[in-house]
């Protein structure tokens, strides 16, 4: 019988992928000082799909808090993905805190469990933020939002 492995969070990839997507946002972000919101169209594959959205949630002194959320047609039953994402400006990362509704996401988890997050739930986070934000930088197009 094998004995049960935990998981182990892969520190350093995961603190590539926070450095990473600090530069990504803030290629896609030039004015974050002065302005507090965003609208970005995307060419997607589905005309319910064209619109990410970015707006800041909280400044301080080294740090900005955002969310981003995909806009969609299809909202009665496809949820938009939603995340708020912590921007250390001395650090120079950005580091996913929220997924949807689903606040403070830990480093890692045990399996199964109640929710049924995966045991590397956050690192999978912030790789999904690096891919959402480079299709931005790729194929998106700055919106005026009226």
């Amino acid at each position: 019988m094998n004995p049960k492995k935990n998981y182990t969070p892969n520190l350093s990839q995961l603190m590539s992928n926070c450095e990473i997507n600090y530069h990504r946002i803030m290629r896609l972000l030039p004015e974050l000082e002065e302005r507090e919101e965003w609208c970005f169209g995307v060419d997607a594959n589905s005309e319910e799909l064209k619109q990410v959205s970015i707006h800041i949630v909280e400044r301080s002194k080294y740090t900005t808090t955002v969310a981003l959320a995909q806009e969609s047609m299809l909202d009665d039953w496809v949820p938009k993905p939603m995340l708020t994402v912590r921007l250390y400006h001395d650090a120079q990362m950005a580091e996913v805190l929220s997924f949807q509704r689903n606040r403070y996401i830990r480093q890692n988890y045990a399996y199964p469990n109640e929710k049924m997050f995966q045991p590397d739930e956050k690192a999978q986070l912030n790789a999904f933020l690096g891919e959402w934000l480079e299709f931005c930088l790729r194929s998106g197009r700055a919106l005026v939002k009226v």
